[in-house]
């Protein structure tokens, strides 16, 4: 059976401010900290222990865990009643994705406050 060429990918997630049209929006972007590329040979995208995804995957989230903790210092608050100060995380999260292609930056959907 032919395989397929995956990737795992890991992305550092943040919120962005868009604007202060209908109460305030901002939108997500994603920005690649990990991608691992393997080829898999599993049926339907199950990947069994023994495929090289599952080993990426476990790889990737022992990744994540290490670079998603401390500080964000290129945060600044957007509360108006507060000073601007640095430090926080917007969202302090990232996610792991099994991709057709290497990681690339991206830009997620718009939330209205």
């Amino acid at each position: 059976m032919p395989g397929i060429q995956l990737w795992v990918n890991a992305y550092e997630v943040s919120q962005r401010f868009g604007g202060h049209e209908e109460g305030g929006w901002f939108f997500d972007v994603g920005t690649p900290i990990y991608s691992q590329q393997a080829l898999c040979h599993c049926e339907e995208y199950t990947h069994a222990e023994t495929c090289p995804i599952t080993h990426l995957l476990v790889d990737a989230n022992a990744f994540i865990q290490r670079v998603t903790t401390g500080w964000d210092s290129t945060f600044i608050s957007r509360d108006p009643e507060e000073p601007e100060h640095h430090g926080e995380r917007v969202y302090g999260k990232a996610e792991v994705r099994v991709e057709a292609s290497c990681a690339k930056a991206y830009r997620g959907v718009d939330h209205y406050e």
